[in-house]
């Protein structure tokens, strides 16, 4: 999944050389939209927390080897599906 965004990312980097982007309808006409592209960022959704869970407690090897590996990859966020949704429900209730 990590592969494919950059890929995706470096695809719309090139396409995207004046860093300005004009969109139009599938007919050529403009839609108003003005797009300021400076630098992409891709998202991962995958898993969830509680696949860290055992019944005898947290395993910590997978949990940090985890947080390294999401630490250290450059311009996409990796997440997981229970965070994303506490972020969501967070944004709703403010």
């Amino acid at each position: 999944a990590v592969a494919q965004i950059q890929k995706t990312i470096h695809k719309a980097t090139l396409k995207m050389q004046d860093n300005y982007l004009k969109p139009t309808k599938d007919d050529d006409d403009p839609t108003g939209e003005e797009l300021l592209f400076v630098k992409p960022r891709g998202i991962v959704v995958i898993g969830k927390l509680n696949d860290f869970k055992t019944d005898d407690g947290i395993n910590y090897e997978k949990l940090s080897s985890f947080e390294l590996y999401r630490q250290q990859v450059s311009g996409i966020e990796i997440v997981t599906y229970d965070e994303l949704y506490e972020r969501a429900k967070f944004i709703v209730e403010k």
